[in-house]
């Protein structure tokens, strides 16, 4: 998949001082992200939950 995305210079410049490609670095941060995310299950149920009252609809099926 190809996903183009906007970043802060303070992105490049944290890249760059880690010697670093930006896109190197920010697949680093989305990888990290989602470890955290996996890490924590009870997190990942919380926000079904919540999606599920936002959205009754997409929680039914419809």
């Amino acid at each position: 998949m190809l996903i183009t995305v906007a970043v802060s210079d303070a992105i490049v410049r944290e890249a760059q001082s880690r010697n670093l490609q930006v896109t190197d670095f920010v697949e680093t941060l989305i990888d990290k992200g989602m470890e955290t995310i996996s890490a924590r299950p009870a997190l990942n149920t919380a926000i079904e939950r919540i999606r599920a009252l936002r959205f009754p609809e997409a929680a039914s099926g419809r």
